[in-house]
């Protein structure tokens, strides 16, 4: 994309998000959306390329969510296993807090992705991001050698099944516009919830 001016690019993307919203991504047009902007239609062309570009740009925000799972959890596992059984709860406490101020600080990209995004794109966004919470949720199991999971009464595919139900529901504060005080109670009960059913899975 064309490097931005801000004042001008700030309308045309207002617009953009509008006509998405409102219209859903194959109903959006890039016409309508340079005619609200005042901008010509080749104009759009240059700085987005298609319509594609210019949706994968309103979503892009989206993209520090993964950035943030792969950094918090990896140097969260990079400490012994006594760390992290005692600061299990504490940091979630905290990394759950960035995330939803990362959501609705960006919360327009996560409601274009959530609600309009085409084909596969919202479902393959989530599945990014619950392999990443997989990866560690094992890695945490095997570190602290649970029980259930030697004995595989649970393996990966029932962490899979248990995150895409986590994430899915955390996303559900933005399908449902709730505000960002109502999200973080949500949130956080969800997470007492999910957290009490965890803790008797990981004891040796």
């Amino acid at each position: 994309m064309a490097n931005r001016i801000e004042g001008y690019d700030e309308k045309i993307i207002s617009c953009a998000q509008k006509e998405f919203l409102e219209k859903g991504y194959n109903e959006a047009s890039l016409r309508n959306i340079a005619k609200a902007a005042g901008v010509s239609t080749s104009t759009m062309y240059t700085r987005f390329g298609d319509k594609e570009g210019m949706f994968e740009y309103l979503i892009s925000p989206t993209e520090k969510l993964q950035a943030y799972l792969e950094k918090a959890l990896g140097e969260y596992f990079s400490k012994d296993v006594e760390e992290q059984r005692g600061q299990y709860k504490a940091e979630g406490n905290r990394g759950f807090d960035t995330i939803i101020d990362m959501i609705y600080e960006d919360y327009l990209a996560y409601k274009l992705l959530i609600s309009c995004a085409p084909g596969d794109t919202y479902k393959n966004y989530l599945e990014k991001i619950t392999e990443t919470d997989v990866h560690y949720t094992v890695l945490f199991l095997k570190e602290n050698n649970s029980r259930a999971f030697r004995e595989k009464r649970i393996n990966r595919e029932f962490c899979h099944v248990v995150s895409t139900a986590f994430y899915s529901a955390l996303f559900h504060c933005v399908e449902h516009d709730m505000s960002r005080k109502d999200a973080a109670k949500y949130i956080n009960e969800l997470r007492e919830f999910y957290q009490r059913g965890w803790s008797g899975y990981f004891d040796p």
